[in-house]
C-alpha cells in the first residue's frame, strides 16, 4: 500500500491499531480527534491529528486514496456526511475504498438465533435505528456518486486495556446473568486485520460482519477471565434483579449470535483471535490488561 494515505473519522480505539498496521506499511495517515490533547502525542508516532471541525483536513480529503468513517452517528444524522458530503461527492471514484465501522445492534433482538449480513433488523434500540439509519445514507450517497463504499457490522471490542481481565483486575465483584443470551464480540486487532484484507481486496458495496467464531454469555468471559487471574469469580446475579444503565439493559434485552463466514470467504480473514480464550490468554501473557 505504498503511495497511498487515508483519511480517518474518529481516531478512537479501533483506529489507533489500524493506523499502526497502516504505518508499517507507509501509508500516509491523517485522523480527525475532538479531543486536542491526542493530536501532539500521535504526531510523534507518525499519525497527523486535526480537530473535526478543522478545515486542515480538506486537503487530505481531496487526495486520499482510502477513507474510514468511525464516527458514530447522532440524532441528527452521519457527522461526516453532514460536513464533508460535497467534497467526498467531487472525489468520486477517485477514492479506491471508503469504509463505513457501524454496528452488529442493526440486527436487533433475534432470540439467539445466528444472524449473517442478510438478516433482518428487528425491535431496535434508538441507537441501533441511528447506526441503521446512518448505513442507509452512506449507501445511498455512495451509490449517487460512485464511491466505493464498505460498511463494516462490527460486534463487542476488546483488546488492550479494555477486556474483562481489566474489568476484574479493577475491582468487578459481579456479573449480570441472563440464560440463553448470547453475546459476540472480536478482538480488535482481528478488527483491523479485516480492515485491510478489505483494502487489499476492494469490493465496493460489499457489507461484512466482524465477530469471532463464539458467541457466549458474558458471565462465561469473566468466570474465564477470573481462572486466568486466578482468583474467585464474580458473583453472578440474575438480570431481572440486576441494576443496569439503560445501555446495559439495552444490550441484555438484545440477543443473537453473529456469522463471521463471509469475511472468511470473500476476504480470507484467517483471526488471530478466533474465541474469547486466545483473546484474553493472549493478553495476560503479554501484560496488556
Amino acid at each position: 500500500m505504498t503511495d497511498q494515505s487515508i483519511v480517518i473519522f474518529g481516531f478512537g480505539y479501533t483506529a489507533i491499531c489500524l493506523a499502526k498496521k497502516l504505518a508499517t506499511l507507509n501509508v500516509k495517515i491523517m485522523g480527525t480527534s475532538r479531543d486536542s490533547s491526542k493530536h501532539g502525542h500521535y504526531h510523534e508516532a507518525g499519525f497527523e491529528l486535526v480537530d473535526f471541525t478543522e478545515t486542515a483536513i480538506v486537503p487530505h480529503i481531496q487526495s486520499a486514496t482510502h477513507i474510514l468513517i468511525t464516527a458514530p452517528p447522532s440524532a441528527a444524522g452521519d457527522p461526516v456526511l453532514a460536513n464533508f458530503a460535497a467534497i467526498l461527492a467531487a472525489r468520486g471514484s477517485q477514492i479506491g475504498w471508503l469504509g463505513y465501522l457501524s454496528s452488529t445492534g442493526v440486527y436487533g433482538d433475534h432470540q439467539g438465533r445466528w444472524v449473517d449480513e442478510s438478516s433482518a433488523s428487528i425491535g431496535l434500540s434508538q441507537q441501533s435505528q441511528l447506526r441503521l439509519q446512518a448505513e442507509n445514507a452512506w449507501t445511498a450517497f455512495a451509490m449517487a456518486h460512485r464511491l466505493p463504499l464498505h460498511i463494516f457490522r462490527i460486534a463487542g471490542i476488546y483488546g488492550p486495556k479494555r477486556n474483562a481481565l481489566t474489568r476484574l483486575a479493577a475491582g468487578k465483584q459481579e456479573t449480570v446473568y441472563k440464560e440463553g443470551h448470547f453475546f459476540s464480540r472480536i478482538h480488535v486487532e482481528d478488527i483491523a486485520s479485516t480492515l485491510l484484507a478489505s483494502m487489499n481486496n476492494p469490493l465496493a458495496g460489499a457489507i461484512y460482519n466482524i465477530a469471532d467464531d463464539e458467541p457466549a454469555p458474558s458471565e462465561q468471559i469473566d468466570e474465564y477471565a477470573s481462572r486466568l487471574l486466578n482468583i474467585p469469580a464474580p458473583k453472578r446475579v440474575p438480570f431481572a434483579l440486576a441494576d443496569l444503565s439503560p445501555m446495559a439493559n439495552d444490550f441484555y434485552t438484545h440477543n443473537r449470535r453473529v456469522s463471521n463466514k463471509k469475511i472468511k470467504q470473500e476476504l480470507l480473514v484467517t483471526l488471530k483471535f478466533p474465541t474469547y480464550r486466545e483473546g484474553l490468554t493472549h493478553l495476560l501473557q503479554s501484560e496488556e490488561y
